[in-house]
């Protein structure tokens, strides 16, 4: 009987530092994953422009569950895009961050299936104000003067056109027909004064005649 709880107790003995290290590694194998850390980092000061946000988690997590928002003292947003999630680190793009006061939020699903959520501040100080989103066109400005058109002449314009030759050929007929009346009240008045001079020369020659004849 002595011998069976001397057996006993030795046992205890040796079970006890197994049984210690077992408790104390419980907690660590079933806690969730957390972040490890963060550029900028937590309570971090950035002085050149930044173009994103990196989170690194303890463990792999699944990219399609993570939501990350960059926001100002305002609640202005300024991501830009989804994040991108490769192994334990979660990259979020962001627009130009003027100097001022940003928070990182984050909601993401652990390994072992659980949400975890949390905020990282940072301070962007040195980078100055944004630029304006839009930039002076560079394209020249447009002329003053009237484009040449490409539309066909209207019809009055045709018309107008068309009838100027003919104004110009009636003119000119006109001419011609001012030279040709002159022309024949000259040859008539010749044939007039032939006439005339052939009666009056008819007549020189009766005279005469009668006389003797009397």
């Amino acid at each position: 009987m002595r011998r069976l709880r001397h057996l006993i107790g030795v046992a205890a003995l040796a079970a006890a530092p197994v049984a210690g290290l077992s408790l104390a590694a419980a907690p660590a194998a079933v806690a969730h994953d957390q972040l490890v850390g963060s550029t900028p980092e937590e309570g971090g000061t950035v002085s050149t422009p930044l173009t994103s946000v990196e989170l690194v988690f303890s463990a792999a997590i699944p990219g399609e569950f993570v939501q990350v928002g960059v926001t100002d003292a305002a609640g202005t947003t300024h991501q830009d895009g989804a994040p991108q999630t490769v192994g334990d680190t979660v990259t979020q793009a962001v627009r130009q961050l003027p100097d001022g006061e940003y928070t990182i939020a984050y909601r993401v699903v652990s390994s072992d299936g659980h949400p975890i959520d949390g905020t990282v501040a940072f301070t962007v100080a040195g980078v100055g104000p944004a630029e304006p989103a839009d930039s002076p066109s560079s394209e020249p400005a447009p002329s003053s003067e009237p484009a040449p058109s490409s539309e066909p002449p209207t019809p009055a314009e045709t018309s107008s056109e068309q009838t100027t030759p003919a104004a110009e050929s009636s003119a000119d007929d006109g001419g011609g027909l001012g030279s040709t009346a002159t022309v024949l009240l000259i040859a008539g008045g010749a044939v007039v004064v032939a006439v005339l001079a052939f009666v009056a020369a008819g007549g020189w020659r009766r005279g005469p005649t009668e006389d003797t004849d009397s």
